[in-house]
């Protein structure tokens, strides 16, 4: 039986895949792998760099798996994209074209390690061909068949009145043919000139909310750190690490003892802060995260008003939380914390102050620039030193 049809079976090792990949010292990220099928000249290219950057397609070490499909996939970036490349559905060797890349998908998706599965599929139509039947229409009813997270991308958008036509068909055809469960989605992947203007691109950041939302739960980090449309979407799985390290603080033993806290909530910050930037693109390695702490004040100079008394560290702590329980994507900010639990409420204020933090670095920077570690580390201390001191002086009423 493949066990990646087998629902019960796949529900049963989710809390231990879970576990694996939220480890908390560990900082690596699963990589997603998603299929992105479709014939030529769909736009697939554009698409893909449009989601996660232009680096994946210019600078990617692709690799042909078949004839059919190149692997493409961009160091310290957990994405891997399988393009099926070069397929023409009205040529002599559209069978086996179809039969090869089922089958190699099929593999992948009966992996006996989760991690290694093809974790979603995009199906590239461009709406300007206006044409969803026959030999397209078998081949994405057998990829169908495999169970994996589908979504067919409507590429070209650029009249409204012919797609919305156009997803309506393609709508009513997947339905009757058992297929309901696809979502639809039209996209314009980069701005598109007409004589009369510009039509703006749309519908990537749907298409990102939606595979986020089918992915497994285990890999859906990795696809949120990769892709460069959705800030909500990292938001929310950034807040989850941060839920992960306030809980580790409030069950610790050591975490509640005077003195030791210090170091235990120091390492706590430390691994939190990594795991974070990996989010937003950005790997920080120790001793990058060490160089931050020391040149922001974003080290526990709050150590002791933080963890031996409640104070004014207290106050700040509700103020920041306050604010950000009204931005979307954080959901969790209402947290209470007992006299003892000041380790996680430490925990706490410095992981959402290295969101926001990192949020403001992610929409400054270029993808490359988020590359150049010494930039990210000079901008990231700044950014991180200015907010530090803003909330010190908003405790203080200065």
């Amino acid at each position: 039986m493949n066990p990646f049809t087998n629902e019960q079976s796949f529900t049963q090792q989710s809390e231990e895949l879970k576990n694996r990949v939220n480890h908390l010292d560990s900082n690596e990220l699963p990589t997603a792998n998603i299929i992105v099928a479709g014939i030529t000249g769909t736009g697939k290219s554009t698409l893909i760099n449009a989601v996660f950057g232009k680096e994946m397609a210019k600078t990617g070490t692709g690799r042909p798996i078949t004839a059919h499909i190149d692997d493409y996939a961009t160091p310290d970036i957990p994405i891997r994209i399988w393009d099926t490349v070069g397929l023409e559905l009205d040529s002599d060797k559209t069978e086996k074209s179809i039969r090869d890349i089922r089958e190699t998908i099929a593999n992948k998706t009966s992996s006996k390690d989760p991690f290694d599965r093809i974790h979603a599929i995009w199906y590239c139509i461009s709406a300007s061909g206006n044409r969803y039947q026959g030999a397209e229409l078998n081949f994405i009813k057998s990829l169908h068949s495999l169970k994996v997270p589908f979504i067919i991308v409507m590429t070209k958008c650029i009249d409204e009145e012919r797609d919305n036509e156009f997803e309506r068909i393609v709508r009513e055809i997947n339905e009757q043919n058992g297929m309901g469960d696809i979502e639809v989605i039209q996209v314009i992947a980069q701005d598109y000139k007409t004589r009369l203007g510009t039509i703006e691109s749309f519908g990537l950041e749907q298409l990102v909310k939606t595979t986020t939302d089918k992915l497994p739960e285990f890999i859906k980090s990795g696809f949120v750190a990769a892709q460069r449309i959705d800030v909500v979407n990292k938001r929310i799985e950034s807040e989850k690490i941060i839920l992960e390290y306030i809980a580790a603080a409030k069950k610790g033993f050591w975490d509640k003892v005077m003195v030791v806290n210090i170091f235990t909530t120091d390492r706590k910050v430390r691994n939190m802060t990594s795991k974070i930037g990996a989010l937003y693109n950005t790997v920080l390695k120790e001793e990058n995260v060490e160089e931050i702490i020391n040149r922001s004040g974003f080290e526990l100079k709050d150590a002791f008003s933080g963890l031996f008394f409640d104070g004014k560290f207290k106050q700040k702590v509700e103020n920041l939380l306050g604010e950000l329980s009204n931005e979307e994507g954080f959901s969790a900010t209402n947290q209470e914390f007992e006299k003892s639990e000041r380790a996680a409420r430490m925990v706490a204020f410095y992981g959402y102050t290295f969101v926001i933090s990192m949020e403001e670095l992610w929409n400054e920077f270029t993808e490359a620039e988020l590359k150049d570690v010494n930039l990210v580390v000079d901008r990231l201390s700044t950014i991180l030193n200015d907010k530090l001191k803003e909330m010190r002086r908003n405790r203080d009423g200065k």
